[in-house]
């Protein structure tokens, strides 16, 4: 029997001498291995959450592509939705639920998957912390909504 790797995020194989996924730039894993990673995810997805708080809020893809993040940080999680109004013309919002005692592990790692996905967000973010305009670098006061030399958007109002 020939030895393979498998990627642990889409179960493609791959020859043993090969290290990462061409398609997910992910570690492949040995079967064995695989099979003990996949048991661990489905695991955490069987949890029961206790006082689940919502760490996020969104379309469903998005809030699949956070759910996936966070079950592989081993952070048990569950995806609700909100039906939307009775007349259809509403979309439906779909909340990232995970247990209150996991709530800022949740935070940090969703945090550190944008910095992950956008690595000019932590640069931004740092700038701000400075007091500083992520875009100008123009002095800005800790509560500005705006830049007041380019105009940049700092604080979004919801």
């Amino acid at each position: 029997m020939k030895q393979i790797k498998i990627c642990p995020d889409c179960a493609t194989e791959y020859f043993a001498h090969i290290e990462q996924c061409a398609d997910c730039s992910t570690e492949l894993l040995t079967p064995e291995n695989n099979l003990k990673v996949q048991n661990e995810r489905q695991q955490c997805k069987d949890k029961a959450l206790e006082n689940p708080v919502v760490v996020r809020e969104g379309d469903l893809k998005w809030m699949d592509e956070l759910f996936n993040v966070l079950i592989d940080a081993r952070i048990p999680c569950m995806v609700t939705s909100d039906a939307g109004c009775n007349k259809s013309c509403c979309g439906s919002t779909y909340q990232l639920l995970v247990s209150a005692e996991d709530g800022e592990r949740a935070k940090d790692r969703i945090e550190e998957y944008y910095a992950e996905i956008d690595p000019e967000l932590r640069a931004s973010n740092e700038m701000l912390s400075q007091g500083k305009c992520p875009a100008c670098g123009h002095s800005v006061g800790a509560d500005a909504a705006e830049c007041p030399d380019c105009g940049l958007t700092l604080i979004i109002i919801g």
